[in-house]
């Protein structure tokens, strides 16, 4: 069970890179973080992220709406945050926990259980393909994103976020 939690940190240190990657881009060309549908997606993945996280420590919460922000720098901002929440959690979970049933109150009537792990895998699945529908935005918006790709991560030596 530990090699499953080390597998689970690694893909979840690959979102970290490519959010980091994909909010550089995108705060690079002006109009993107202006623009109505990205700045939706980028609410989205953050609050499905935040939100699960806060299922797994077991203190299930609404994140703040979009309009709460004043600025995208500040939704960037609890991004990272959350990024440091999820080390924290991920530094504590004993792997057994991984194989746990986990109630998630959006899927109240779920008719098979839903395990940590399966949980935690949508988490990365999903915030991929919103970052996907980002990069396609940006094209569109005359912009250019760098590829996230996990396996151009791997071939690149694991790079750290780049947030900066």
């Amino acid at each position: 069970m530990t090699a499953m939690l080390d597998a689970v940190a690694d893909l979840f240190a690959h979102q970290q890179w490519a959010d980091s990657v994909h909010w550089t881009a995108l705060a690079v060309h002006p109009r993107a973080l202006q623009d109505e549908a990205v700045r939706k997606r980028l609410h989205h993945i953050y609050s499905v992220q935040r939100s699960f996280l806060d299922v797994w420590k077991g203190a299930p919460r609404r994140p703040p709406p979009l309009e709460s922000y004043a600025t995208m720098e500040a939704l960037e901002q609890d991004v990272r945050a959350y990024y440091q929440d999820l080390a924290e959690f991920l530094a504590q979970a004993p792997p057994a926990r991984l194989a746990e049933p986990l109630g998630v109150p959006w899927f109240p009537d779920a008719r098979f259980p839903i395990r940590l792990r399966e949980t935690m895998t949508q988490v990365v699945m999903h915030s991929e393909h919103h970052r996907a529908q980002n990069a396609i935005r940006l094209r569109e918006l005359g912009g250019a994103m760098p590829v996230t790709d996990y396996i151009v991560w791997i071939l690149e030596g694991r790079s750290a976020p780049a947030w900066d």
